[in-house]
Order: structure tokens, then sequence, then C-alpha cells
């Protein structure tokens, strides 16, 4: 509050109730104009440096407010011995996590991020602060272009979630997942209306458009959210898996998806095994048949017109009709 309180171009304000955020800072150089910071301070007897560098440790409240916050959120380290405060932009290490990791392990409570000793709020005020309170900046662009996907997706705007996705894929091809994410938010909250209702057919499509086009890049724990639905499957997401290990084929089997999901959901990873098992086998095939393949302790037990029900449901008919290994 001093930092800020003190410098001629800002203004701090206190919040009374705490949601995860302590200070309000807003810029009053050239005047107001709701340049404004949502800040979280987290306070240490003393810093842990390394290399030049302040490790500030993250924890998951402060990024999931983040990531849902149309303000930038500001995450300050204060170490009250030697009276100093370091800051990190916390949707922007998150923009830059999943570029590199995809989607945040979901189990991880807490993360340690390392930033330059330089990096003190004092030295912040007079520089980067300003510009990321007034929207100046490529990260900035590309968290305003994930904002508009999550609207269009949220409203099945068919068009604008594909022009929106080329141009998240031009400027940030490292965070294309989030393209994704957005749609399978979508699907996961239109539930059991994802099968034969035109916004669920709508969502399905956008949903196999986009895993063609940024296949290659899908991430494991995007590839858990598209299959996994509660203690099942979603059927468009197993849809979408064989789309994937038709177009993709090397990335999907560097995922070890058959190890993974034999933990989670079994039928999945039974589709994985045999896909990975036969690779030239392709979901748009109705014949298929895996009968005589046995993994994670299951075998495919052929059902009549068992074709008939692969043309309807697709891929997850495999799964409809997978039985005990003891069973015939």
């Amino acid at each position: 509050m001093a930092h800020i309180e003190e410098h001629p171009d800002w203004l701090a304000r206190g919040l009374d109730e705490d949601y995860g955020i302590d200070i309000e800072a807003e810029l009053t150089e050239g005047g107001l104009h709701g340049d404004i910071l949502k800040i979280q301070i987290k306070s240490t007897g003393t810093a842990e440096h390394r290399n030049g560098q302040v490790a500030i440790p993250v924890e998951r409240r402060y990024v999931e407010y983040a990531d849902t916050c149309r303000y930038p959120v500001i995450l300050v380290l204060v170490d009250t011995e030697a009276k100093a405060a370091w800051y990190l932009w916390l949707q922007d290490w998150l923009l830059k996590m999943r570029g590199a990791e995809g989607r945040l392990d979901p189990d991880q409570s807490s993360w340690t991020c390392w930033v330059p000793k330089q990096q003190t709020v004092s030295a912040g005020l007079s520089g980067e602060l300003k510009s990321i309170a007034r929207w100046k900046g490529e990260t900035q662009l590309i968290l305003s272009l994930l904002d508009a996907l999550r609207s269009a997706a949220a409203t099945y705007d068919h068009t604008t979630v594909d022009a929106l996705t080329s141009i998240i894929s031009a400027k940030a091809p490292n965070v294309a997942d989030a393209s994704l994410n957005a749609l399978i938010d979508q699907a996961i909250k239109l539930g059991d209306r994802m099968r034969g209702t035109p916004e669920g057919n709508e969502v399905a499509n956008q949903l196999f458009a986009l895993v063609r086009r940024h296949g290659a890049r899908v991430s494991l724990p995007t590839v858990h959210d598209l299959v996994i639905r509660g203690d099942s499957y979603s059927r468009a997401g197993v849809t979408a898996l064989g789309i994937l290990y038709d177009e993709f084929f090397e990335h999907m089997a560097s995922l070890d998806l058959p190890s993974y999901f034999s933990k989670i959901e079994p039928r999945v990873a039974f589709y994985c095994a045999f896909r990975e098992a036969f690779p030239k086998e392709k979901s748009i095939n109705p014949f298929v048949d895996p009968t005589g393949f046995a993994f994670a302790g299951l075998q495919y037990s052929q059902p009549d017109m068992f074709w008939d029900k692969y043309a309807n449901r697709g891929p997850s008919a495999l799964l409809d009709y997978l039985v005990p290994c003891s069973q015939s």
C-alpha cells in the first residue's frame, strides 16, 4: 500500500472483504480511465533467492480467480524482514504454463514461480505494471481473443469460433488448447443435451473441427477433459478421440493414453490400446471388429447389427459392448 500510495501515478484502495484480492490499484497518470490492477498479497519472513531470482509461491485459488477475472491479477510477495516486494502477473504466468504444459494438473495445489530479483513492485509501478493496467502487449491481446472465443462458444457461433481460432493459432500457437477447452467447457455445461439437440450438435461439430486443426498439439489434460464425464465417458469426446488417432496417430501414441485411462476409465483405455495396436484402423469404419483383443481386463462382445449401432453412436459403440475377459 505504501509503495502504491507514494507513487505519483497510482492510487490504492484497500478491500474490506477478502475474496482473494487485498488491494485494487488504479493508474492515475493522465487521468482516471479505469486502468485497474487487482493485487493479492502474500507475505513471508524471508524470501527464497537463487541465481538472481526470487521464488513466489502460487496457490491454486489465486490461479482460479485470475483465470476468470477480467482485470489483470497481480500476486505480490512481501519480504517482511527485507521490506521488499516482488510481483507476478498471474494471467501471463497461466498463459505461459498452458502453452508449455496444456491444462494445469487438476491435483496440484500450488506451484513455485521464479522471477528476476529486479521485478520489484517499486520498479513495476514506474514501468511494466503501467503497461499491464493499460492492456498493452501480446498477452493482453491473446487474453482478449480467448475471452471472445468463450463468448462465441457459449452462443454456438460456429463462424466466429472458427475465425477466432485461426487468429489465436496465428498469434499464439502454443495456447491452441485453449480453443478446444472453451468448447469442452460448453459441452460439459450442456450435459445430456449434447445428444439430439441443435446446440449439442453444433458444439460437437465445432469440437471435431478443432481437434482436426489442433490435434498435433493437444495435451494429455485436454484429452482427459474431452473424453471423461464424471464416472463415465462422453460419446462426442470418444468420437473426437477417434479423429485424433486417425489424423495425429504418432502424437496420440506418445501420450501413453492406455496406461493413463486404465486407472480412470478402463473402457476408454481399451479403445486407446486397440487403436494403438491396430494403427491402420480408422474411426470412420463401421465394420471395425475388436473381437479377440483384450486390455484392462476387458474384451469386446459383438452385438447383432453392430454396424448399425456404430453408425449411430460412432466409436463409443465399441465401448458399450465391452465385458470382463472372463465372460464370453
